[in-house]
């Protein structure tokens, strides 16, 4: 029996929602799996390198690194770090606490550093797992005055630092800040919904036409209907 395309997708608590659809949809087709870092650790830039291991699924239930001859294998790997690099945080200590931008806040992670990390990040998959495809999503919009540990539109400049760094390493970039934006429109989530949530809106479909194509699934195209 043919063993089904391994894929991993690294990211926030954006994908925590996302994974389950994609998983659905590609049910029959490709292994899909994700794992997430433990609650208590932000999802950014710096702790996904530090936790390296852990997202890539080599860790068993109980907290153990798996034995090497354990690990998963991956085809693909579709990856994002950005929100959490975003987030404003209390200055000059070691612990991660969120404090609001007009309470004195200070942004996670620096654009330089954030792009050394992203250099960092994948030269350190591309070692881990040499045989994956790599696929780099985007940064999803951070909307809404009231989402005050974060400044609306600042994954912009994000956005455009990692697709230097990804354009410089030939990986691929999955567009999903300009899927969100058409996909909300002006119902833009404010408040607790934002920037992790969007309503009732599911934000799946890049993420499994991207993978499909990127590792040749057959997949029914929701615009067959219209080609010539």
């Amino acid at each position: 029996e043919q063993q089904l395309p391994r894929v991993l997708i690294i990211g926030d608590g954006v994908y925590n929602k996302a994974v389950r659809n994609v998983i659905n949809e590609l049910k029959g087709k490709a292994m899909v799996a994700h794992f997430p870092l433990p609650a208590e650790i932000v999802h950014n830039s710096t702790s996904v390198i530090l936790h390296l291991d852990l997202v890539l699924g080599r860790y068993a239930r109980n907290g153990k690194l798996l034995p090497e001859e354990n690990w998963p294998e991956w085809d693909l790997i579709h990856f994002n770090v950005g929100l959490g690099d975003l987030i404003h945080r209390v200055p000059d200590i070691d612990t991660f606490r969120c404090l609001p931008v007009e309470a004195g806040g200070v942004i996670g992670t620096d654009p330089k550093s954030y792009e050394k990390n992203l250099e960092k990040l994948v030269i350190a998959l591309r070692k881990k797992s040499p045989d994956a495809k790599l696929i780099w999503a985007s940064t999803t919009p951070i909307f809404g005055e009231e989402a005050t540990i974060f400044i609306p539109g600042s994954e912009i400049q994000y956005n455009k630092i990692a697709e230097r760094v990804m354009q410089q390493h030939k990986v691929p970039i999955s567009d999903m800040h300009s899927h969100v934006m058409t996909l909300v429109g002006d119902e833009r989530p404010t408040g607790f919904d934002s920037p992790y949530g969007f309503g009732k809106k599911q934000i799946h479909s890049p993420i499994v036409r991207t993978i499909a194509d990127a590792i040749g699934l057959p997949m029914q195209r929701e615009d067959q209907s219209q080609a010539p």
